[in-house]
């Protein structure tokens, strides 16, 4: 499935159709019903690519600081994946549970999108509508597909700034939603 991903992957020529490809095959990957890419912008994510979340929970989660107890949060300060099996089991997850339920996840899994050097491009979330807890040969898929993800996103940046990067995609994601409220 790795090589699969991979081939996929690399027929991207561009930043933002490589991102909804990552988005893609890691859902597929996990069996999701829900994901999110968020791109670093300062001390802070932002959200710029998703599937299956309305607008309520985007606007919630449209800029997550590096300091919150999400998931998300916690794999940007660790560096690693953060996995919740079930939000309602996860002290720290506490003040997110009734957006959680408003969005129709019980669990989620956050993985940080990392080249060699350590240089952060992004976080791919996957959410589940019921407690999950993926496998560790996902787990394992997932790692070797975000560090080699990672390498190909810098590639195509090209010179890039990834917060440019960020705050473009992002715009472009909300303006969707802010068309559909006018």
């Amino acid at each position: 499935m790795l090589d699969q991903m991979r081939q996929r992957l690399h027929v991207q020529r561009s930043f933002e159709a490589a991102v909804k490809t990552i988005l893609s095959d890691v859902i597929a990957l996990h069996g999701a019903e829900y994901g999110n890419i968020q791109l670093p912008h300062g001390d802070h994510l932002l959200i710029v690519a998703q599937k299956g979340f309305s607008a309520p929970f985007l606007r919630a989660f449209r800029e997550v600081r590096k300091d919150t107890s999400s998931a998300c949060g916690r794999a940007l300060r660790s560096g690693d994946t953060v996995i919740i099996p079930d939000v309602n089991d996860d002290p720290e997850y506490a003040e997110y549970r009734d957006a959680a339920k408003a969005a129709g996840y019980r669990a989620m899994q956050s993985t940080p999108l990392m080249t060699r050097e350590g240089l952060l491009l992004g976080i791919v979330s996957t959410y589940f509508a019921n407690p999950h807890q993926p496998t560790p040969i996902e787990i394992a898929t997932l790692k070797s597909y975000a560090r080699m993800a990672s390498e190909y996103l810098r590639m195509l940046l090209a010179g890039a700034k990834v917060a440019s990067k960020a705050e473009e995609m992002s715009r472009a994601l909300y303006a969707t939603f802010e068309a559909e409220d006018a």
